[in-house]
């Protein structure tokens, strides 16, 4: 529990109250938490299992479709049922799809613009429905501007690319057009400003803008070598963030707003030094969630990519494959920073009634207000001070909001 005391003084007339309100954010209005667990499809219930390490209910879980064969694309039985199980099981909750333009080696950017995937997109379509997936979010052609997918939109391929989206979105539309399946154009953080224009398909093809941005860097200053710590690391941290990432997180929320469309981060994660990572870096997780959580970036959904891949490690929580909690981090002070942020989401707050000091107080003289307001967890909280008459409750000229953070007090303007 955290205790929060203050200690006013100001000018007022007649008898002064104090109005100390601190308010628990709403879920609703809060980004949707997601998370990707890797490809168990028979065991999504780890997202539950997640949920528990986090203390907080993770609604929005994560897959990838294959990108090995046609019928993996238009009907993963074993992955669709799995994940239609999942979502059922309650209210609430959605599935984040991945979902491949074509195979590798099997298809084109070209041929897909020509519509000749319409009918297999169609077929996804129903299948999903017959699932219960109808409310997904699709990222179709996801890291599009990575030249490592089969969809790759580099190369002269971007208008290519564009109309290959919105044929498999009006596909897919046309098929199931009560479904609610919304579209996340989604590439990678550092896609080229002029390919942002060049490969979007439009306005009505599009729900969600998205970027997938790990803790990556390759300007010498990661991997953190050893030996440099304390302050020595967070410069590195700091550096490679306002270099690299912030200019990127601007320039994708700049562009959103131009087309009225929320920001997404469908994958984000921390990265070991082996895969020219910041390791265990607090500062990039608490920028990054400080970024999601601000109204004024319009970030509707977030996923944590919590797995130990192969081309890099990402996992903060201790849940293993099989459900259970056995696993243990290598970044336990980013895991940490995680957590207690969602600890600050789930925490209630009270405010006790004020008292004043002297009782009665004449216009031009000193008065002092004190109450506490109390949170079980650490985190933010607006108190707002109004000073009233106790003979006309009307508001004088004289109140104050106050923002704690931590025990420590900053004037709100």
């Amino acid at each position: 529990m955290q205790t929060i005391r203050s200690v006013v003084t100001g000018v007022a007339s007649f008898l002064a109250v104090l109005s100390s309100v601190g308010v628990s954010p709403d879920a609703s209005a809060l980004p949707l938490t997601g998370v990707y667990r890797g490809e168990v499809y028979s065991q999504p219930n780890t997202v539950n299992a997640y949920s528990t390490w986090l203390g907080y209910n993770v609604t929005l879980g994560q897959g990838h479709q294959a990108k090995d064969s046609w019928a993996n694309i238009e009907n993963p039985t074993w992955q669709l049922q799995s994940w239609g199980n999942w979502v059922r099981a309650q209210p609430g909750r959605r599935l984040n799809y991945s979902v491949s333009m074509f195979p590798s080696g099997q298809g084109s950017l070209a041929e897909c613009a020509q519509g000749l995937y319409d009918f297999r997109f169609k077929a996804l379509a129903n299948n999903m429905a017959s699932y219960g997936l109808q409310n997904s979010i699709l990222r179709l052609g996801w890291e599009f501007s990575g030249s490592w997918m089969p969809w790759y939109s580099g190369g002269g391929r971007q208008a290519n690319f564009a109309a290959c989206f919105r044929r498999i979105v009006t596909a897919m539309r046309t098929a199931q057009p009560a479904a609610g399946f919304q579209f996340d154009w989604n590439p990678n953080y550092d896609i080229a400003s002029s390919d942002l224009a060049a490969t979007y398909p439009g306005d009505a093809y599009v729900d969600y803008i998205g970027l997938d941005m790990y803790d990556q860097g390759w300007n010498g200053l990661y991997p953190v070598p050893a030996g440099c710590t304390g302050s020595c690391e967070l410069g590195r941290w700091q550096t490679v963030w306002n270099n690299q990432f912030a200019p990127a997180l601007t320039q994708f929320r700049t562009f959103a707003q131009s087309h009225g469309k929320p920001l997404s981060i469908p994958e984000w994660g921390v990265n070991d030094a082996l895969t020219t990572g910041g390791g265990d870096d607090t500062h990039y997780v608490k920028q990054m969630l400080a970024f999601i959580f601000d109204p004024a970036n319009n970030v509707a959904y977030h996923s944590y990519f919590d797995v130990q891949a192969g081309d890099g490690h990402h996992q903060l929580s201790n849940v293993d494959n099989a459900g259970g909690n056995t696993f243990r981090t290598e970044f336990p002070n980013a895991a940490a920073v995680f957590k207690n942020h969602y600890a600050g989401l789930n925490a209630s707050v009270s405010a006790s009634k004020a008292t004043v000091s002297p009782a009665t107080v004449t216009r031009g003289s000193s008065f002092q207000v004190a109450g506490s307001v109390t949170s079980s967890a650490a985190t933010t909280v607006v108190v707002k001070y109004e000073i009233r008459s106790t003979t006309t409750l009307a508001l004088s000229d004289w109140s104050k909001t106050l923002l704690y953070r931590n025990d420590t007090l900053f004037t709100a303007n």
